[in-house]
């Protein structure tokens, strides 16, 4: 009767009523209304009720309460007894208040801010029906926060916790009739006058309820129809935990669990096997959370395992872990175990669905878009959209929203592509799997092949174009088309798993044309490791197939990669081993591909005769050839070596040949980096003016067209150029700064090593601290790629630091430099000699 005292004194005393005023208007005594205010007697009649609602004017959800908690108490009070107003005959026994929350997790970690919200939704102070669903996939953790949530909010429902699991156990949602029969007994209701059906019962349940504080929780809940029946009355709260997270409930508030951080996995593995275990071995323990993915249940059962095995050490576990094949077998302790929530969602897919499933697990991909569904089940795109939608419904695949591209993606949980892989090598024959793989692998070649033909980049035709591929959806190649370097960028990790995956599957051709369609994106946007990662993956995957002519291109593409991150040696051997093939094949073209990034090298590494040679070969058989672009940078190299040999009136003309070319062609990569090559060949000339416009032309260009690194080089020749000029230092400096950062950045040594040594020139002139230490990192750089030219020069910076210091070592440090010189025959050597000759002589061993 409390409920309804508490109801009846608010009521009155916010119509300003006094006991005596109130009773009048009702028809009753005054002393009843102050006996149900002090919640005594057995309660008011229900005629009394609907006459003190009326007295109190109440209307709509305000009335309903009140005349619930009236009607409660009075049935409540008379057992046995049947009301004229229509009321069942329930013989309600005393029964204690329900406390059927399971215990509570002791090691229950993070979910702070989760818990918090529940806790204000939840709060019955509010006076109203409240209703929370905590959603996500098998093993997140929400039936942990749920128990969790239901204790710390128990104080606030002294009327009781009800609990109840929606699955059987054999993981079939359960009929909501048997659990309101459960509810209505421990609530005190008979069960020979439990009425049939859902309805019914509901009806029955919200009376029990009404008047009460009591929260729910529902756990495991399968959708919308089996939460419904448990809507309760005013003042009572529910709890629901589901995959989905059943927006269409009325005034429902959703909390969707994501995996746990690294750290509070790790923090929910040391409550588990044990603080000093843990901390003792931290490497591994990290191993362990990384591959749980943070899902809790994966954790948990670690934890659990470490926690019986006390001979184990972490990096034990975390070595048996290791092994995708069998992880899911090592994450089982005892009944706990991950994979049964994964086969139950998997077992209630549609036959579709579930191919869908597994096919895209077995791709291996981290990301992907929508379109894959159905090139893979080979159906039409608008039944693939369907089939993404069921597998996004249960919980098997997460939305990620738009890509770079515009894209939505999507991706699976770590441990749930286990699961997929491993039901697809049970499930699918490798025929099939292999038509899908080379369907879909086709899908993203097409897609690649028409963005790689909008990009503004250097062209190393790797791409055998012969290998047919079509596009699954013209929505998509418009995206591709419309954006090409937002989709490079949307679809670069899983471009290169997909290399992986279709190399493992010997499908050398579709291999081959996706490594190489990918090759000129990478060295757009200088991702040099991807680029010589994918290539080389490529490049076995031919081998195997004895596809030499396959393995030729690919090991250019290599090639051609190592020259941007291996000591030069390396590089020099896999072009000369990639032209000699070209050439056994009879491939001149590649040959001269092969040349042209084999000259270039031969240039840096100080072999000035062989470089010529090889360039002007490469640029004029590529002019035969018809690839323009390629013998324009044939030229801008060459003239890179020619003014390495002082030759500098003969290096300006050439690479404005090689300008000629590229606005004839209209090939703006290939313009702006012959610019560059204009704007280093200038400045050796003295023509300072003219090299600050041509380096910012390139930079100009190279921003326009996507290229960070083509950006920064055009920046550092432009800040080198600025230095010239004794006005300008501090442009210079913030110039070369500007191109610092966006090698570093990027991740690009040999730029950032090569801006350091011009920023350090700069500084040793105005005396700056820090130049000889930057100047140093250079050297040390230099010395290790083996490129002799920039070695000489950093060497000469340093002595000129040196010699403003007065130290002696100068002359050592000159000496050096003049002897590297000399090796290359360049004109420094000259200059050199003369400068030492002026030097006084010191004793300094070398």
């Amino acid at each position: 009767m409390e409920e309804f005292a508490v109801l009846l004194r608010q009521h009155r005393l916010s119509r300003q009523l006094t006991q005596e005023q109130l009773a009048e208007r009702a028809g009753i005594s005054s002393r009843s209304v102050r006996e149900m205010e002090r919640d005594r007697g057995r309660g008011p009649r229900p005629r009394t009720v609907e006459q003190l609602a009326t007295a109190l004017e109440l209307t709509g959800d305000a009335r309903t309460e009140f005349v619930d908690a009236g009607r409660a108490i009075f049935w409540a009070n008379r057992p046995g007894r049947h009301a004229a107003e229509g009321q069942p005959s329930l013989a309600v026994p005393a029964v204690a208040t329900p406390r059927q929350l399971p215990a509570a997790f002791s090691d229950f970690v993070a979910r702070d801010d989760e818990a918090a919200l529940l806790g204000r939704v939840l709060d019955p102070a509010s006076g109203a029906a409240r209703l929370a669903v905590i959603s996500g996939p098998a093993g997140v953790g929400k039936t942990a926060l749920a128990v969790h949530a239901g204790h710390r909010l128990a104080p606030r429902f002294p009327d009781g916790q009800l609990y109840a699991t929606l699955r059987d156990e054999y993981g079939q949602p359960v009929d909501p009739a048997e659990v309101l029969a459960h509810f209505l007994k421990v609530l005190g209701t008979d069960g020979s006058a439990l009425p049939p059906g859902v309805a019914a019962r509901a009806g029955l349940f919200r009376t029990r309820l009404a008047g009460r504080r009591v929260l729910i929780v529902l756990d495991d809940a399968d959708g919308h129809r089996q939460v419904e029946p448990f809507m309760a009355p005013v003042g009572t709260a529910v709890l629901v935990t589901s995959r989905l997270p059943l927006t269409g409930l009325p005034g429902v508030t959703t909390v969707d669990l994501r995996p746990l951080s690294t750290a509070a996995a790790l923090d929910l593995l040391t409550r588990i096997a044990g603080a000093d275990r843990v901390r003792s071995e931290p490497v591994a323990a990290t191993e362990i959370a990384t591959v749980c993915g943070g899902l809790p249940l994966a954790v948990r059962v670690a934890g659990a395992r470490l926690a019986a095995r006390p001979h184990w050490t972490v990096e034990t576990l975390s070595k048996r872990l290791s092994d995708e094949r069998r992880r899911l077998d090592e994450l089982r302790h005892g009944d706990l175990a991950v994979r049964p929530g994964l086969q139950l969602a998997y077992h209630g897919l549609t036959p579709a669905a579930a191919r869908a499933f597994t096919l895209l697990g077995a791709l291996n991909v981290p990301t992907f878009p929508g379109w894959p569904v159905a090139t893979l089940l080979d159906c039409a795109p608008d039944v693939g959209a369907a089939v993404l939608e069921e597998l996004l419904d249960a919980r098997l695949l997460d939305a990620l929203g738009p890509d770079r591209a515009g894209q939505p993606r999507y991706r699976f949980h770590a441990v749930t592509r286990l699961f997929a892989r491993e039901r697809q090598r049970e499930e699918t024959g490798d025929g099939g799997w292999t038509a899908a793989l080379d369907r879909t692998a086709g899908g993203w070649l097409a897609l690649a092949r028409q963005a790689q033909d909008r990009l503004h980049c250097e062209r190393f035709h790797l791409d055998d174009r012969s290998h047919p591929a079509t596009a699954a959806d013209p929505r998509v190649t418009a995206i591709a088309t419309g954006r090409p370097v937002e989709w490079f960028e949307a679809e670069r990790e899983a471009l290169a798993a997909l290399v992986r995956v279709c190399a493992d599957a010997g499908l050398a051709p579709v291999t081959r044309a996706l490594a190489g369609s990918s090759a000129d994106f990478y060295e757009l946007r200088g991702y040099y490791d991807d680029w010589h990662r994918v290539l080389g993956v490529a490049l076995e995957c031919c081998r195997r197939a004895g596809d030499r002519v396959g393995e030729a291109a690919m090991l250019r593409g290599v090639g051609s990669s190592l020259v941007e991150l291996d000591p030069s040696d390396v590089a020099l051997s896999t072009l000369e081993a990639a032209r000699d093939l070209a050439g056994d094949l009879g491939d001149e073209v590649g040959v001269a591909m092969a040349r042209k990034d084999f000259g270039y090298v031969l240039g840096l590494t100080g072999r000035l005769g062989e470089a010529e040679t090889e360039l002007r070969a490469a640029a004029e058989a590529l002019g035969r050839a018809g690839r323009r672009p390629a013998e324009a940078r044939a030229l801008t190299s060459l003239g890179f070596v020619l003014r390495q040999r002082g030759e500098l009136d003969e290096a300006v003309r050439v690479i404005r040949a090689a300008i000629a070319i590229t606005r004839s062609c209209r090939d703006p990569f290939s313009q702006a980096y012959a610019l560059r090559g204009l704007a280093g060949a200038l400045l050796a000339r003295g023509r300072d003016g003219e090299a600050r416009q041509a380096a910012r032309r390139a930079a100009e260009l190279f921003a326009r067209i996507g290229d960070p690194i083509g950006t920064a080089q055009s920046l550092r020749a432009l800040g080198e150029s600025l230095a010239h000029d004794p006005g300008r230092t501090a442009e210079a400096e913030e110039t070369l700064s500007t191109a610092a950062a966006i090698f570093r950045d990027r991740g690009y040594d040999w730029g950032l090593a090569l801006t350091e040594l011009s920023l350090g020139e700069v500084e040793v002139r105005r005396g700056a601290e820090g130049a000889v230490d930057r100047l140093e990192r250079s050297l040390r750089y230099w010395t290790d790629e083996q490129v002799p030219a920039l070695r000489a020069r950093a060497l000469v910076a340093l002595a000129a630091a040196a010699e403003r210091a007065g130290d002696p070592t100068a002359r050592v440090l000159l000496t050096q430099a003049h002897r590297l010189y000399e090796e290359l025959g360049t004109p420094e050597a000259a200059a050199l000699a003369e400068r030492l000759g002026t030097v006084v002589p010191v004793d300094v061993p070398r």
